[in-house]
């Protein structure tokens, strides 16, 4: 008899927009659609949607029983998930750093504002200017 491992997560609550779904219905529908083949490409199968009731706070003393629906996905133990085959290397994202010119850590905040577009939004006194450049050194 194979062993199994289960996975629970909140229906969808707001519906998918997608090309042609123009009733509410259609819409969580599609969103129902896009999450069940998302977790059967990582190898769940899913097997039914529970009514949970589960005990709230409403105000400060009183309570009120509100219900969740949960989705209920299985898969065998010990089986990994299907990776696709790719004949090339995938290169690594790059940090979002990596994409931002972000300037040195020493360099001064300038106190002193050339002339262009923004000139005076970009004004600060220099006081404020050298706590900033102390506050980017730390």
């Amino acid at each position: 008899m194979p062993l199994y491992e289960y996975l629970t997560i909140p229906a969808p609550r707001k519906g998918e927009k997608a090309k042609g779904v123009k009733s509410a219905e259609g819409r969580i529908a599609q969103a129902m659609t896009t999450l069940l083949n998302e977790k059967a490409a990582d190898g769940w199968e899913y097997l039914r949607a529970d009514l949970v009731p589960m005990e709230e706070r409403s105000g400060i003393t009183s309570k009120t029983v509100n219900y969740h629906t949960i989705l209920v996905f299985r898969r065998e133990a010990g089986i990994a998930p299907a990776v696709p085959e790719t004949t090339e290397v995938e290169a690594a994202p790059k940090p979002l750093s990596a994409s931002r010119s972000v300037p040195e850590a020493s360099a001064p905040f300038p106190s002193v504002v050339e002339d262009g577009a923004g000139a005076k939004a970009r004004a600060v006194a220099p006081d404020v200017a050298d706590e900033i450049a102390e506050d980017r050194e730390s």
